[in-house]
């Protein structure tokens, strides 16, 4: 009986030691590819940096104004600004609709 259970813990040595090799080879692996993508998105977050501020140096009023300047173009005076009013919405249905219907009877 003795035997048995022996043998059966020198087998499993051996199995608990190759699990343990594979258990620490795919951690290792996932490690350097956590890294690889942590930089990657520290490039990303750099990049995206760096296109805010040009996008903010060229939307800025006064690179716009002066494009607007070298191409000859100056801002419209009040006689030549069209004031547009949207006409009203007609005024809701009041009366007899469906909603009023079965309030009646």
């Amino acid at each position: 009986m003795k035997r048995p259970a022996f043998l059966a813990l020198v087998a499993s040595i051996p199995l608990l030691l190759a699990g343990t090799v594979f258990v620490t080879t795919r951690f290792t692996g996932l490690a350097v590819e956590a890294h690889r993508l942590e930089a990657s998105q520290d490039e990303w977050v750099d990049q995206n940096a760096k296109l805010a501020a040009s996008i903010a140096v060229l939307a800025s009023r006064e690179r716009i104004a002066a494009w607007a300047e070298k191409l000859g173009l100056e801002k419209a005076k009040p006689d030549r600004r069209i004031h547009i009013v949207p006409p009203s919405r007609p005024a809701a249905p009041t009366g007899s609709g469906p909603a009023q219907a079965g309030s009646n009877g």
